[in-house]
């Protein structure tokens, strides 16, 4: 199911997730799957891939992969990382920047079972910005 996120953004999810609004951020869930998403403009004078270059100089040490995505007037910047719960738990994450021209989208995945890194990447890589929605432009990342 499409879920509208901003004017410009809107994510693609499975109908069984729940939602709900906390600290301006949006939060799915599932069992075994956590999607935060955070939306913000661009700090003034800062272009989307002068940005993105700010946040890779920035991603964690401990980094396993990092993702790069170049499509049309979007970019993307995204991580994983193995997150350490309470005891000796873990889960996997993947942290992901999406920047248009106006607007950056940070979408973080939590994911219990390392099988749905493919899922949450499609997700990420499916993730629809449309600039003007009276002209119906959409661009993918």
């Amino acid at each position: 199911m499409a879920f509208r996120i901003t004017n410009e953004w809107i994510i693609d999810l499975p109908d069984d997730f729940e939602s709900r609004v906390e600290d301006e951020k949006l939060i799915f869930w599932k069992t075994g799957i956590t999607v935060i998403i955070a939306a913000f403009s661009l700090p003034e004078d800062t272009g989307k891939l002068e940005l993105l270059n700010q946040i890779q100089q920035k991603l964690p040490q401990d980094a396993l992969e990092k993702l790069v995505s170049t499509k049309g007037e979007i970019v993307g910047l995204g991580y994983t990382q193995i997150q350490k719960l309470n005891g000796d738990n873990k889960r996997l994450s993947l942290t992901t920047f999406t920047a248009s021209d106006t607007s950056c989208l940070q979408t973080a995945f939590y994911l219990d079972h390392p099988d749905d890194l493919a899922w949450a990447k499609g997700v990420w890589e499916n993730l629809v910005y449309h600039p003007d929605s009276e002209n119906g432009t959409q661009t993918k990342v």
